[in-house]
């Protein structure tokens, strides 16, 4: 039996009770019985009743003014109170009834018909109001849980130091917290929203590109660097971490984004320190053969060419004796500006050491190429230098050696360079030649 509905049945006739009890004890509904008007308020103070069938003709306190102390309980105000009573008929007492709360009454002798259809109809009405109301205090609850929850979510958005964002897949800004509008440079989300900056923010169309199809492909990012540019202008670095996700048939972008821009430059700086000669601002011994075994990789898949300058500075050390450290520092500047002014853009000059450079040349169309660069670096270091108003006159030696005649690997080209340029030293002054396995070189 379903005990969360009750009937109150009140009748000073224990038969009464007990008929009426037998007759209800098949309607889902648990059956209390009261004998009198004072015992029927009090379990109304206690429990929640669907129906009261309460006996109009009761000694003491009668039906109407049970009735009447039943309405004054406030939780009892709406509880449906159908009369039990054998003179319903005379309008006198069927309008107290009804001014006392009455819904309904049935006449003695009861017809045990009438009596479940009309007690059916109550504990139905009792059940879809319950429902209702349990119903209405979910949806309070959860609109309040809604409420709190959007406003603890506000409170993140305006107040997260982390720039937050939602925009269309094009770029265009739907929402934008403060923190990101003082990232880019802005007053207010308002000025962000109506500049359209969103759809201009890379610094590389190319990034951009990437940016989208990493997106399309993965549906989301995490820690993404991205250079972008602020309303002024300035190049900054951010970190994205974003998803993409479909809102009634459109795609947008939401994530967060931090302003890394000084971490970004110090890593930057540390690379470049990592990877460039500190004196010469050329690529250092680790940059280089980096970049040589990229360039070996490519030539031997596309059947291509490469050529190695070992360069070796002559009488550089005379010079350092004679003038001190500083104007050998000042001198390998210069020897490295000469050098780097006679390369194309797609050749790679690296100071791997002391005074010596070496050159890689990528592609070149033949020996005699090779040979044109080598004179003139030899003219360019033959030619005197002006160190802080001292005239010093050096040369160099150079070694050459090719890819893939001489080496497979950059280890190999830039010993039989190397060997190639002291076979030069140990001839004439002012020259190069190409490494030779028979231990002699051409010499020019």
């Amino acid at each position: 039996m379903d005990n969360s509905l009750k009937i109150l049945i009140v009748d000073d006739n224990v038969v009464n009770l007990m008929l009426l009890d037998r007759l209800l004890r098949n309607e889902g509904a648990e059956i209390f019985k009261a004998v009198n008007g004072e015992e029927s308020v009090e379990l109304c103070e206690e429990h929640d009743f669907a129906l009261i069938l309460l006996d109009v003709q009761m000694p003491g306190m009668d039906g109407y003014a049970t009735a009447k102390a039943i309405r004054r309980i406030s939780s009892c105000k709406l509880i449906p109170i159908i009369f039990l009573t054998a003179i319903y008929k005379d309008p006198a007492y069927a309008r107290m009834g009804y001014d006392v709360g009455a819904v309904d009454f049935l006449t003695q002798p009861i017809d045990p018909p009438t009596l479940r259809s009309k007690v059916g109809v109550f504990l139905q009405l009792k059940r879809q109001n319950d429902l209702l109301e349990r119903e209405i205090a979910q949806r309070i609850k959860t609109e309040k849980a809604l409420r709190i929850a959007e406003e603890k979510y506000r409170n993140i958005f305006v107040r997260a130091v982390e720039g937050i964002f939602r925009s269309t897949l094009d770029g265009d800004f739907v929402e934008v917290n403060p923190a990101l509008a003082r990232i880019l440079g802005y007053d207010s989300p308002d000025d962000v929203l109506k500049s359209g900056c969103g759809r201009n923010l890379f610094a590389s169309a190319g990034a951009k590109f990437d940016y989208i199809e990493s997106l399309k492909r993965d549906k989301y990012l995490n820690d993404c660097e991205i250079k972008v540019i602020r309303k002024d202008g300035s190049l900054i670095w951010i970190s994205e971490s974003s998803r993409l996700f479909e809102e009634d048939g459109e795609f947008y972008v939401e994530g967060v984004i931090e302003d890394v821009t000084q971490r970004k430059l110090c890593e930057l700086d540390l690379k470049e320190k990592a990877t460039l000669d500190a004196l010469t601002g050329v690529p250092n011994r680790y940059l280089f053969f980096d970049r040589l075994e990229k360039s070996i990789a490519n030539a031997q898949r596309y059947k291509e060419k490469l050529a190695l300058l070992f360069i070796d500075l002559d009488h550089f050390k005379s010079v350092n004796d004679q003038f001190g450290h500083h104007a050998g520092d000042i001198l390998l500047l210069h020897v490295a500006n000469r050098l780097k002014s006679r390369l194309r853009s797609s050749d790679t000059l690296a100071r791997l050491g002391g005074d010596e450079f070496c050159v890689l040349l990528e592609r070149p169309s033949n020996i005699d190429d090779v040979k044109k660069v080598a004179e003139e670096f030899v003219e360019s270091l033959t030619n005197e230098f002006n160190v802080d108003g001292v005239i010093c006159n050096i040369g160099a030696s150079v070694g050459i050696s090719l890819f893939p005649e001489d080496g497979k690997n950059a280890q190999d080209l830039v010993q039989k360079a190397d060997s190639a340029m002291y076979k030069v030293k140990e001839g004439a002054f002012k020259r190069f030649c190409f490494f030779s396995e028979e231990g002699c070189c051409e010499k020019l």
